[in-house]
């Protein structure tokens, strides 16, 4: 949504009409490629863009972007429910937002056939009259096929982060949280054997709580769990860890900082996803995330910010239900992820 639109309701799980009428891609930004327009066609597929030999997409998609007044982002992908019928997360309209849209999710290089997922998120072109044009799905972080059924020719577009960012900023908060795992890569926190700690002492054990950032109030009793154990600890033993730490670290925004700290530094996936990031998540108050991380100075580091992302990736439905929270992500996210992914 841009700015005029602020506090429009759209936000995850409503269904609302039109308002007013895996695969593994390499990291970054790709600078190949222009937009789909008449007279510069996106950068070519399998010829590694070495012609302008015209693909059927590009001249679809220079004819339906002409047209397009608004852009709503919805929730699924392809196979999902009629496009009328799916939640409605964000839309985008006025001519500057649209233009940017136009140009991150057209510029990029045609691969000549598809992913095999279905995708997350669907993006709707409609024209001034509400009608619609066509429609777009989402793969990954990168990979947006337009009218798969027709043209089945994916295209990897050259800035996906930009295009996550965007998409934040207007509803749809799960697209740059996605960007999680490639952020986890690249800072080092594959994981490798054995996948989660263990329980005990030792170097695969308790000897890794410190270097996770763990707060010492928490460390006797994890250092009794492995990390799944942990992630499985019933509300009761969760309550009691909250209290200690409570005790220990009274300030919210300080507490809330030390268990984002935590997060963003636990391998990923499993430790993260079904490990001891599963406790922290339940640690953590989800209402003092984003003003904490708003407040913080300077912006998050990388590792704040890929625990906002594991956060946000879990929390979408549930905490950010407030038009502006996208846009606080994607402002927080913004400069880690422009810094190391592109």
């Amino acid at each position: 949504m841009d700015e005029s639109t602020v506090g429009v309701p759209g936000v995850d799980g409503a269904t609302v009409g039109v308002p007013g009428a895996d695969r593994t891609p390499a990291a970054g930004r790709r600078d190949e490629g222009q937009p789909a327009t008449p007279d510069r066609p996106v950068d070519g597929g399998r010829d590694g863009g070495r012609t302008n030999r015209r693909r059927p997409v590009e001249g679809w998609l220079a004819e339906v972007w002409a047209r397009t007044r608004l852009v709503q982002v919805l929730a699924g992908g392809e196979g999902a429910d009629p496009l009328d019928e799916r939640p409605l997360l964000g839309w985008i309209e006025g001519a500057g937002p649209l233009a940017e849209l136009r140009s991150l999710s057209t510029r990029g290089r045609f691969t000549g056939g598809v992913c095999r997922c279905p995708g997350g998120f669907t993006l709707s072109l409609h024209d001034a009259g509400g009608e619609p044009l066509g429609r777009a799905s989402l793969h990954g972080v990168d990979s947006v096929s337009w009218e798969r059924g027709r043209f089945g020719d994916d295209l990897e577009v050259a800035d996906p982060v930009g295009l996550a960012l965007l998409l934040a900023r207007h509803g749809a908060p799960g697209v740059v949280a996605r960007f999680s795992s490639r952020l986890a890569v690249a800072l080092g926190l594959r994981e490798g054997r054995p996948q989660v700690r263990q329980a005990g002492p030792g170097p695969h054990g308790a000897g890794l709580l410190a270097g996770r950032g763990v707060p010492d109030a928490l460390r006797p009793a994890l250092a009794e769990l492995s990390g799944l154990d942990a992630g499985r600890l019933p509300e009761a033993r969760v309550a009691t860890l909250r209290d200690r730490l409570v005790e220990s670290v009274p300030d919210a925004a300080e507490r809330t900082l030390a268990l984002l700290s935590w997060l963003g530094r636990l391998p990923d996936p499993m430790e993260a996803d079904f490990g001891e990031g599963l406790l922290v998540r339940a640690l953590l108050d989800d209402t003092h995330v984003l003003p904490t991380l708003t407040a913080h100075s300077p912006p998050p580091d990388p590792n704040l910010t890929l625990a906002l992302l594991r956060w946000a990736a879990r929390a979408a439905r549930a905490a950010l239900t407030d038009p502006q929270d996208g846009a606080t992500l994607a402002t927080l996210a913004a400069p880690a992820l422009r810094r190391i992914l592109g």
